[in-house]
């Protein structure tokens, strides 16, 4: 084995241990408590703990770039403090747990699926909590983008199947105020939060969260000028996302749209460099691991069946560079 091989193996197993150093630190209040510089002793009188596990504790996290150290004082990264105390830093934590609870777990699980071992469901309450909490992380970039799909700005009436805790139903709501949005939520526990979200944002007079099944249960009356589909489409079978497209078309008003927020799998030399081919790929492989999850869809694909479902205009808009995340849009003529 090269020197080069054995650093790749060193990068891998470290960040594995990286993770658990975040997410330990996080959770038992030693890097909220890194806010002001802090020797191992302090840390430890702070959090009473053992100072010889808060002093390791702290040289961990130096030497993996989490914290500062100044004589024998340490304090949190701009990192730790976009994770502690920023607006998105829920999310972003709801992501690592993401990683260390619901991915690393499901991949452990690939060789007794590849011998042919049943696939399990994707569904219980925690797992679908905390990618309710994690799809926070970019709905400014998501808001920002779907302002750019055609039709958008004109919508008054907005139905968002699968709103999760409304978080992108209210900001949108906010963003316009001429706006009545209707969200769509199977598990009844996050429709509350959706709920609770939109009286927070002050926009619950224009809103509405049903809790059931847009495939399996009557709609209120009426037409939609825009349907969004954020980030489930990978909760749906072939056949139900067929379902679901004729359904959204007919309840949709003449020039109204449908909006699918959805991570593809991006190719080219810049995706592979940056590793956003490789975090595409990894989460489709988590997908496919499910027996209730579909693959991500290919973008092209998408926009031929949505044609053939009977939309008139199709295209799409790139939320992230790169376009591994991006809005299809298919327009109703």
């Amino acid at each position: 084995m090269s020197l080069r091989e054995v650093a790749r193996l060193g990068r891998l197993t470290r960040a594995a241990s990286q993770l658990a150093l975040l997410r330990a630190g996080l959770a038992s209040g030693a890097f909220a408590a890194l806010a002001e510089p802090k020797s191992a002793d302090e840390l430890a009188e702070a959090l009473a703990a053992p100072p010889d596990l808060c002093g390791a504790l702290l040289r961990a996290a130096h030497a993996s770039g989490f914290a500062s150290r100044r004589g024998g004082r340490y304090q949190r990264s701009a990192l730790l403090d976009w994770l502690c105390d920023s607006p998105e830093g829920d999310a972003a934590r709801a992501m690592l747990d993401q990683a260390a609870l619901s991915y690393a777990p499901a991949l452990d699980r690939l060789p007794a699926l590849l011998g042919g071992a049943p696939r399990p469901s994707w569904g219980e309450e925690q797992e679908v909590a905390r990618t309710a909490r994690a799809s926070r992380l970019l709905e400014g970039r998501a808001l920002a983008a779907l302002d750019r799909v055609p039709g958008v700005r004109r919508a008054r009436r907005v139905l968002d199947v699968g709103c999760g805790e409304g978080t992108m139903l209210a900001a949108l709501l906010s963003h316009y105020r001429d706006a009545l949005g209707f969200g769509v939520e199977r598990a009844p526990a996050v429709a509350e939060r959706a709920r609770r979200r939109l009286v927070a944002a002050q926009v619950h007079r224009r809103a509405e969260i049903w809790v059931g099944d847009v495939l399996r249960q009557e709609l209120p009356a009426g037409e939609w000028d825009l349907a969004l589909l954020n980030q489930v489409l990978h909760y749906c079978s072939e056949a139900e996302r067929e379902a679901l497209f004729a359904r959204l078309l007919g309840r949709l008003s003449a020039g109204g749209v449908l909006a699918i927020q959805t991570p593809v799998l991006p190719e080219g030399a810049l995706a592979r460099i940056t590793g956003i081919a490789a975090t595409a790929a990894l989460f489709d492989l988590f997908l496919h691991c499910h027996g209730t999850l579909s693959g991500l869809p290919d973008p092209t694909d998408l926009q031929v069946r949505l044609r053939a479902a009977g939309f008139a205009r199709v295209g799409s808009v790139s939320i992230v560079p790169g376009g591994s995340l991006r809005y299809v849009w298919a327009q109703r003529g």
